[in-house]
C-alpha cells in the first residue's frame, strides 16, 4: 500500500486523492486487525499515524480518529510509557468530543482512566466534559441503554486494572460479568488478545485458589494458552512472552517445579528481547510470587525489584506501590 510519504510522486491528481481517502479506511482493517497476527506490534503504530494525516488531510475525521484511537490501543498493549500514552489518549478524545464522535470519544475517555489509574493519579478522565459523569455513571447508562460495546470495553479496563493491582477476586468478578458482553462475536485488535491473555492468567490464579472450581478455572485458563501458542507460530514477536507466562501459570497449577521455572525464565527474556516492558514486568512479578510460594525468599526479591524496575520505566506508580509491601513481605522472610 502506498504511504503517505510516497503518494505525492503520483502524477494523476484523482488517483492521489483516492489513495489518501481509501488510507485510513484500509489501515484500519489491516493494521487493526490483520497484521497484528504476523508483524511485531510496534510496526503499526506508524501506519496508524500516516492513516490519521490521510482521512484529516480529505475530511474523513472519522476513520483518521479511528486510527488515532487503534494506535492508542496497540501502543498501550505494547507498553508505551504511561505519562505519553495519557496525553495521546486525552488529545484523541477531545478531538473525537469536537467532531461529536461519541462512540470515538467514550472509548478514548475510558482507556485514558485505565491509564490515569495504572499511573496513580486521582483523576476523573469524564470530568472536563461532564462534571458529573464517571466510569461508573456510564457504564450503567451503557448497561440501561444496552450500549455493548461500551459495557464490553469498562469490563476489559476494569479487569487489567484488578488483575495488575493484584485483586483477583474483582479481577475474577469483573470475568464473569464481562460474559454478558463476549468478545468473541467481534474483530480481534490487540486489546481483544490482550484480553484472552489477562482473562487466562485470572483463570489460572483463581484455579488455584478456589479448588472446588478448579476445572472451570483451569479450563478457561488452558483454552486461552492454546490459542496464544496457535498465534504464536505466526508471531513469536508478538505472542511468546504471553505464552510462556500462560504455561508458567498452568505448570504452577500442575506442581510442575521444572517447567513452571523455565517458562517464567522464558517469558522474561521474550518480553524483554521483544520490548513489552509492562509484560517483562509482569513475568518477573508473578515469577517472583511463584517463588515466595517455594519459600525461595532471596530470589523471589529480586525478582521483586526487577518487576519494580520494569513498572517504574512503564510510569505505573501504582502497581510501583503495590509491589513496595510484597518487596517487604519477601525480605521479612528471607531476614
Amino acid at each position: 500500500m502506498a504511504s503517505c510519504a510516497n503518494i505525492s510522486d503520483v502524477r494523476c491528481p484523482e488517483l492521489v486523492i483516492f489513495v489518501l481517502k481509501m488510507t485510513p479506511r484500509v489501515c484500519t482493517i489491516v493494521y487493526g486487525f490483520i497484521n497484528i497476527y504476523k508483524e511485531p506490534w510496534q510496526a503499526c503504530l506508524s501506519k496508524h499515524l500516516e492513516a490519521y494525516e490521510s482521512g484529516a488531510s480529505v475530511g474523513d475525521i472519522e476513520y483518521a480518529i479511528t486510527n488515532l484511537y487503534q494506535r492508542n490501543n496497540t501502543a498501550n498493549d505494547c507498553g508505551e510509557k504511561l505519562s505519553t500514552l495519557s496525553q495521546h489518549y486525552e488529545e484523541c478524545a477531545k478531538r473525537a468530543f469536537q467532531h461529536n464522535l461519541m462512540t470515538l470519544w467514550r472509548s478514548s475517555v475510558i482507556k485514558h482512566q485505565l491509564i490515569l489509574d495504572l499511573m496513580g493519579i486521582e483523576q476523573n478522565a469524564f470530568a472536563p466534559y461532564d462534571s458529573g459523569a464517571t466510569e461508573e455513571s456510564c457504564f450503567a447508562s451503557a448497561r440501561q441503554s444496552k450500549e455493548i460495546s461500551v459495557c464490553r470495553l469498562i469490563c476489559m479496563t476494569r479487569k487489567y486494572l484488578a488483575f495488575f493491582k493484584g485483586d483477583f477476586d474483582t479481577a475474577g468478578a469483573v470475568y464473569e460479568l464481562s460474559q454478558e458482553y463476549s468478545i468473541y462475536s467481534i474483530g480481534r485488535q490487540t486489546i481483544i488478545l490482550v484480553t484472552m491473555f489477562i482473562d487466562g492468567l485470572i483463570a489460572l490464579y483463581l484455579a488455584r485458589k478456589h479448588r472446588k472450581e478448579e476445572t472451570k478455572w483451569a479450563d478457561i485458563g488452558f483454552r486461552m494458552l492454546e490459542s496464544m501458542k496457535n498465534w504464536m507460530k505466526h508471531s513469536t514477536w508478538n505472542f511468546s512472552n504471553k505464552c510462556f507466562l500462560l504455561e508458567a501459570e498452568y505448570s504452577f497449577l500442575k506442581e510442575d517445579h521444572k517447567r513452571a521455572i523455565y517458562c517464567y525464565n522464558a517469558s522474561i527474556a521474550s518480553a524483554r528481547d521483544n520490548h513489552f516492558i509492562h509484560e517483562e514486568g509482569l513475568a518477573e512479578e508473578k515469577l517472583a510470587f511463584y517463588l515466595l510460594h517455594e519459600r525461595c525468599h532471596k530470589d523471589a526479591l529480586d525478582h521483586l525489584y526487577n518487576a519494580k524496575k520494569c513498572y517504574e520505566s512503564w510510569g505505573a506508580h501504582a502497581l510501583v506501590k503495590n509491589l513496595d509491601k510484597a518487596v517487604a513481605i519477601a525480605a521479612s522472610g528471607f531476614s
